[in-house]
């Protein structure tokens, strides 16, 4: 059951993450990866909120939210984001002048990424 939870997460993520990707992409916005940062930080808040909520109401124990994890969790979030993606991006800003670009969207990527999984649990422990 769960390899089929993650499977569904998956094929709803990767879908998803491809249209923010397209969003952007349509509207011609360069300059940054807009679409891997977003994608990146919904899934941050997405995995922080779960993770708060999951722990307050079953503290890692029950079958039925180990399920809802592993579809929203390791599925949907999974397939959302992308570490490979965002390295390469990295390399490719660096690589362009001016070279600091690459290393502010690695900082700025982790920075806000902390900040929104960390608030997403916070937040999910207090609606649980």
């Amino acid at each position: 059951m769960l390899w089929f939870a993650v499977a569904l997460g998956a094929a709803i993520g990767a879908p998803t993450r491809f249209a923010i990707e397209r969003w952007f992409v349509r509207r011609d916005i360069k300059g940054w990866p807009y679409g891997t940062f977003v994608a990146n930080q919904v899934g941050s808040l997405v995995l922080g909120l779960l993770t708060g909520f999951t722990l307050a109401i079953a503290n890692g124990d029950s079958q039925g939210w180990m399920i809802v994890s592993a579809l929203v969790g390791t599925g949907f979030c999974g397939a959302l984001t992308t570490f490979s993606g965002w390295a390469s991006q990295i390399l490719e800003l660096t690589r362009d002048l001016p070279h600091w670009r690459g290393v502010a969207y690695a900082l700025v990527s982790v920075m806000v990424g902390f900040a929104l999984a960390t608030g997403g649990f916070v937040v999910g422990q207090a609606l649980a």
